[in-house]
C-alpha cells in the first residue's frame, strides 16, 4: 500500500516566480521611463529659464545704456574750452549709426568724465556689445565686442522722433525700440521644437 505525501504548500513555483519577476520588471521599467522623461523635462525647463534670464539681462543693459546716449553734451562744460564731440573725449555725440540690426552711440556710461562709444550688433546668432573709451581728441576707438546673448534669431532696432514718427536721423531720435528673439539650444521633449 502506497501513501501519497501531501504536496508542500511552502514556497513558490518557478512559474509564479517568473510571473512576479515580469510584473515587477514592467512596473520598475515604467517608473524609470517616467523618471527619465521628468529629468529631461526638468533640464529643458532649466534651459528655458536661463534663456529668459539672458534676454532680460541683455534688454536691461541695452535699455540702461541707450537712455544715456548723448550724455554729457557740450553745454555741461565751460564754453571757453570750446569742446565738441568731434574734438573732445568728454562730450558725447549721441546716436551715430541707426541700423536695423546695429546701433552705435556715445555716452558716459561709467560717469568717469570719459565718453564711451557703444555698439550693439547681431553677428550671426550672437548679440554683441562693444563699449570703449573715446580716444583723446574725440576720435572713435576700435570696437572690441563681447557677447550679450547667443542663439539670437532676430534683432530689430526701431527709432522714433519726439512726435512718435519713425526716423533715420540720429539727432532726431527720442525713443529706441528693441526687439530680439532668443531660442533654446535643445528641443522641447514634448513637441520637438526649440522654444523662442
Amino acid at each position: 500500500m502506497q501513501t501519497r505525501r501531501p504536496i508542500s504548500t511552502h514556497g513558490f513555483s518557478l512559474l509564479e516566480l517568473l510571473i512576479a519577476l515580469a510584473v515587477f520588471s514592467f512596473i520598475v521599467g515604467g517608473i524609470f521611463s517616467n523618471l527619465s522623461q521628468s529629468q529631461t523635462r526638468y533640464q529643458f525647463e532649466q534651459e528655458v529659464a536661463e534663456v529668459q534670464q539672458t534676454a532680460r539681462n541683455a534688454a536691461d543693459i541695452m535699455e540702461r545704456e541707450i537712455k544715456l546716449a548723448g550724455f554729457p553734451i557740450a553745454s555741461y562744460y565751460d564754453s571757453a574750452l570750446n569742446w565738441t564731440s568731434a574734438n573732445s573725449e568728454r562730450v558725447a555725440a549721441g546716436f551715430i549709426t541707426l541700423g536695423a540690426t546695429n546701433l552705435v552711440f556715445e555716452a558716459d556710461l561709467l560717469e568717469d568724465g570719459i565718453v564711451d562709444r557703444v555698439e550693439y550688433r547681431l553677428n550671426g546668432t550672437t548679440l554683441e556689445r562693444s563699449a570703449r573709451d573715446k580716444t583723446a581728441g574725440g576720435g572713435a576707438p576700435a570696437a572690441v565686442y563681447q557677447t550679450l546673448a547667443t542663439n539670437v534669431t532676430a534683432l530689430t532696432f526701431s527709432y522714433e522722433n519726439s512726435s512718435g514718427s519713425t526716423t533715420t536721423v540720429p539727432s532726431e531720435v527720442r525713443s529706441v525700440g528693441i526687439l530680439f528673439n532668443i531660442n533654446t539650444t535643445s528641443v522641447d521633449p514634448q513637441n520637438r521644437n526649440r522654444r523662442t
